[in-house]
């Protein structure tokens, strides 16, 4: 009959939804490591643009700048 679904044909599609869960586990599992390492560097990134200097004017009262560098 032109209705009917064989065995293998389901055993098929149910190994190819598998797969397809596996793979997208993977990317999202891949996904969330990266955007936590990309957060960390623009944080270090903007922590080195916050104590950057060129005269002790752009440090903050208190502070010099040292090598470009504020310090206190």
């Amino acid at each position: 009959m032109r209705g009917q679904i064989s065995a293998e044909m389901v055993i098929l599609l149910v190994i190819i939804i598998a797969v397809v869960a596996i793979v997208a586990s993977n990317l999202f599992s891949g996904t969330k490591t990266a955007s936590t390492a990309f957060k960390n560097k623009v944080e270090s990134v903007a922590g080195n643009i916050n104590s950057t200097c060129f005269t002790d004017v752009d440090c903050g009262e208190g502070s010099s700048c040292v090598d470009g560098k504020c310090t206190s």
